[in-house]
Formats: structure tokens, sequence, C-alpha cells
């Protein structure tokens, strides 16, 4: 599905649409700028009107610090219903759990829950229920939860006994008693559940092939708890109570559990609030805190100390298997190729796990990143070579400033060897630091290898990644000076990619189509 209006537009007079952020079942959202220069997001309601309207009134006035605000709601001249709200420039929640596919730290998990929580409390303090708390509405920005998507909210005295709606709801996140009609506050106080333990586990607890089968294990299965931190076992589960009166009676009193439960430290700030009485339920709980960049780093890091150990082992087993293939007893190789696989390997994991550029600077910026990187592995090629590096105590005449002085020896030896069959002499044209220094450098610049260790990549392993590696790695051998340097950054480079994919994780992909992912009610 392709979205309707282009960057450039204006299908709203006083608005022009700069590009298209998000198609769901009700509408498209664009990125869009006033006349006055004022950023906003237009949602345009392409289907079910009538739904998205009502829920839409009910929170056209709705203020609170937690909640995207709503701007306006304007007609174009086809006739077309237009939604202006506030634009959200952080990422939605659905996008940074998706790098977290074991779940991240209590601590944080606590802090985006009191910002939920929040929100969640000044519409229920509004008679309103959300009815599609997800991932995907919930947003943070700047260190601040933002829920958004008003277009299933509706009044909780209209929710007794309410028939004839079209959706309610995604069904990973709906409470069992919703397909009764029958429901209250209760059923966003159950996706909240839902939404903790898939903060601290990476997944949602009922999985299924269709919205029937998910929807069944709502009804009668209890989830894993298993996976849940001790500290949250108690809470969640009393959350996904399957009896709606057995759960938290407020989303204020299962805050309070979450924030007791990793014993937070910080200053008692509650967020004001208009009513007196959504300020008085928060008493003792925090506001949201912003989520600092220390935190998010060491959750980065913790997840990749276990990678780099495995590639550690993963790249002994290349270095053995491929000296014993073709070393015929000679393993002197056995070293430099174990060191520079893990060498190639922690160059691509590394920041690969512990810096996440925008959208905006995903490609070049990685690029020139790695290269750079790159340039330190040619370093620490050379080193390992046994050759001198340029330092500023070095003398003034060392081998690495000078082009690569081949023999008889090497040149018999590249014409009947698989690494000089397409170069079938040695480099002799340019210095050796030179030579390291282009072949690594641009062995990682040319490639996207933070491919290989995303965990949304559609296969835990592919050869893709490794014939592009062999491909490239074998085509730059002419840069390199002697065969034993070609052999040593050809296998580097090629176990590189086959590292990155066999110790990164991988969440395999759901094959649920989206239209099922809704549940229809006669």
């Amino acid at each position: 599905m392709k979205f309707t209006f282009r960057s450039g537009q204006q299908p709203l007079p006083g608005y022009t649409i700069k590009r298209g952020i998000g198609l769901g079942g009700f509408g498209e959202v664009y990125f869009a700028v006033t006349d006055g220069g004022k950023e906003v997001a237009l949602k345009w309601i392409r289907a079910n009107r009538d739904i998205e309207m009502r829920g839409v009134a009910q929170c056209l006035n709705l203020k609170h610090p937690n909640l995207v605000h709503l701007y306006d709601v304007r007609t174009d001249a086809d006739g077309g219903c237009w939604l202006v709200m506030e634009y959200v420039a952080g990422e939605p929640l659905s996008v940074i759990l998706s790098r977290h596919p074991k779940g991240v730290a209590p601590e944080l998990a606590a802090q985006w829950f009191h910002g939920l929580a929040q929100a969640i409390h000044c519409l229920h303090e509004h008679g309103i229920v959300h009815r599609d708390l997800k991932p995907g509405n919930i947003f943070l920005e700047n260190g601040l939860i933002k829920v958004g998507d008003y277009g299933l909210c509706k009044l909780m005295a209209d929710s007794q006994h309410a028939g004839m709606t079209k959706d309610v709801g995604t069904v990973h996140y709906m409470a069992p008693e919703i397909s009764t009609g029958n429901y209250n506050r209760q059923i966003d106080i159950y996706a909240a559940g839902i939404l903790l333990y898939e903060m601290v586990t990476g997944q949602v607890p009922f999985e299924g092939e269709s919205a029937g089968e998910i929807l069944m294990k709502h009804l009668t299965t209890p989830p894993d708890l298993s996976r849940v931190p001790a500290e949250f076992v108690g809470i969640v589960e009393k959350a996904l109570t399957k009896n709606p009166a057995h759960r938290y009676q407020t989303i204020s009193e299962m805050a309070k559990e979450v924030s007791a439960a990793v014993n937070t430290t910080v200053t008692w700030q509650p967020i004001a609030a208009k009513d007196p009485a959504v300020q008085r339920s928060f008493d003792g709980v925090p506001s949201v805190l912003p989520v600092t960049p220390t935190m998010v780093f060491q959750q980065r890091w913790s997840e990749l100390t276990g990678i780099l150990l495995w590639s550690v082992l993963a790249s002994a087993v290349l270095a053995v298997g491929w000296t014993l293939f073709t070393g015929h007893g000679n393993y002197s190789k056995l070293g430099p190729i174990f060191f520079m696989s893990v060498a190639c390997s922690w160059t691509v994991l590394i920041p690969s796990k512990l810096w996440q550029p925008s959208a905006a600077e995903e490609s070049w910026t990685r690029r020139l990143l790695l290269m750079t990187i790159g340039f330190g592995v040619a370093l620490f090629a050379l080193w390992l070579d046994g050759y001198e590096l340029p330092l500023w105590k070095s003398p003034d005449h060392i081998a690495v400033l000078h082009p690569w002085q081949g023999d008889d020896a090497t040149r018999e030896m590249l014409r009947h060897s698989f690494f000089g069959k397409l170069f079938r002499s040695e480099n002799t044209s340019m210095p050796i630091i030179t030579c390291y220094l282009s072949y690594f450098g641009l062995m990682f610049l040319v490639l996207r290898w933070w491919k290989t260790t995303q965990e949304d990549r559609k296969k835990r392993f592919s050869m893709m990644p490794v014939i592009a590696a062999g491909f490239w790695a074998y085509l730059l051998l002419f840069l390199l000076p002697s065969t034993h340097d070609r052999e040593i950054g050809f296998v580097s480079m090629v176990g590189a990619a086959v590292v990155c994919q066999v110790v990164c994780p991988w969440k395999e992909r759901t094959q649920v189509k989206k239209k099922k992912m809704r549940l229809a009610l006669a």
C-alpha cells in the first residue's frame, strides 16, 4: 500500500505535506508544515470515518504531557476528513522494542510505564477507554512517553453492552471481555500488562496463526511468566487475570507497584493535572523521567558482551576449519586468520549494537564510520604481520613506508594460487601501509555490513552477504602486496560476514496478515 499524497502537495489549504509517516487501518498520517512554519501531523481519514471521528471528538480537548495533542478537524475541497495533531519526532515503542528482542532493563521499562500510566489515567478520569494500546501507538520523544491514535477511544458509558462496533483493537493486546462488548477501563489495564510483559521480555505473551487463535489464548491460556523478571511477575500476573474484577482497579495502583518493584529513587514530582482527583491518585508515583544515554548504553552493552564472546568462538572454529582444509600441515596462518576474523567481526558488531543512527543518516554515516574503523583494522593487520608501525617515535626509514619487495618464490606462488588467478603479480607500486589501509577501508565502505546484525533480517543466515563480501574481497585483492596478505584479507572479510550472522540474534517475522489483526464483532 502506498501513500496517496506526495511531498509538496496541499490537499488541505494552509498545510504542505513533506512526507508520509504512517499507514493504518483507518487512514494515512503525514508530516506537514503550516503556512506559518509550524510542524504538525496530518491524518487523512480514509475509512470508517464515523468510528474515527467518535473517538477523536471525545479526546479533542484533552491536554496532558503524555498524550499526543489534537489541534483541529478539517475538511478538504473533496469532502475528505483530516485530523490536525501534534507531530511527535520520536520513535514508536514498536521500533525501539524491535532493537531489543530480549526486552529492556527493568528500570527502563518502569520509567516508560509511568508515562504510559499517566496518559491512560488521564483518559480514564475523563471517562474514556483507549481500546487500542499497543507499541505502535506509543512514542518516546526526548525521554517522554506519548500515547496517540484515539480512533478507537470510547466513552465508558457507551462501552457497557456496546455492540455493532466494527473494530475493537489489536488482538495481541485485547482483553478477554472485549469479545462480549461489556467492558470498561479494565481493558486498558490488561493491555498495559501486555505492554509491560513485552517491554521486559521482548515478546507478547500470546502468539498464533490467526486472530481467532490468539483471542482464544487470551480467553483460556495463562501467560508464561517464566521469562518475566522476578520483580514484575506478580504485577503482570494480576494485570493479565482473565476476570477483570481481579485486576488492578486503577492504572495508578498498578503504576505504584511497578515503581516499588524496581525501588525507583527519583524526585517525586507528579505531573500536574487539571482535575485535582488526577493529582491525588498519582501521589507517590514518579513522573516520567528522561531516559539517560547511560541507561540506553548499558542496556545495549549487556546484549553486546554475549555476542562478542560468541564471535570469538565462531572465529576460532572458522580459523581451524580453513587451516585444516587448506593448510596442508602448515598451521602458521591459524593465528592471523583467527585474530583478523575477530577484529573484522567486532568492527561490525560493536557500532551496530551500540549506536543507532536516524533514518536520514542510516547509510553513509554508517559506511564512513566503518571505513574509519577499518583503517584501524588495517594497522592491526600490519602489526600481526610483524611490521613496525609508523609511530612518531619510529625511525625515519621503516618498511611500511616503502613498496613491497617481492621475490621469485612469491611470483611463482601467485601464478598457481587461487589468490593470484585474477592478479598474477604482487603490488609493488604503493607503500605497504597504503595497501592495507586501502583494502580494509574500501571493504568496510562498500558493503552495508550492519544488515547482517539486524534482528529483523529475513533469515537467520543468508548466503547473499557472504557472497557479496567474497566478491568485493576478491576484487580488491590487487591492493594487497603478497599471497599471504591476500589470503588473510580474503578469509577474514568473508569470515566476518559469516560470524556476524551466526552470533547475532534473529527475530522470526510473524506470518500473520495485517487484516487478521483486528477482531470484528457482529
